[in-house]
């Protein structure tokens, strides 16, 4: 896979799976039902799966890794964020993990189109 169609890969499994984490935490949070519902429990796995290896994939062709480059760096702590607020918001039913989960995944968004730790914040 070249080099482009792994970014854009990765750049639609990332909107995927933030959509879908919105879509789960709405259904999970005011209809209790939903949360029995196998597939809703397994495609996000699937998807992350997905993006990770689409990720690292990236890493390899570019030949960059997350010490040795800082915005990087900064998007796999960014990660590490959006799974702890995630699973807060999923498990919980917590709109502040919600809250937190939206806003990580939007600073990761600004690190990975910026190329910088300030994130959004570089371009003031």
């Amino acid at each position: 896979m070249d080099y482009l169609t792994a970014k854009h890969a990765h750049m639609g499994l990332a909107y995927l799976t933030i959509i879908f984490f919105i879509v789960r935490f709405l259904l999970f949070k005011f209809s209790s039902k939903f949360k029995q519902v196998k597939l809703l429990k397994i495609l996000p796995h699937v998807i992350d799966t997905m993006l990770l290896a689409m990720a690292i994939y990236l890493c390899y062709l570019l030949k960059i890794y997350p010490p040795k480059v800082d915005w990087l760096t900064a998007k796999v702590v960014g990660l590490l964020l959006y799974i702890a607020f995630g699973m807060i918001a999923i498990k919980r039913g917590s709109f502040l993990g919600f809250i937190g989960a939206v806003l990580t995944f939007a600073y990761i968004l600004g690190v990975a189109k910026t190329h910088q730790v300030l994130s959004w914040f570089a371009l003031i």
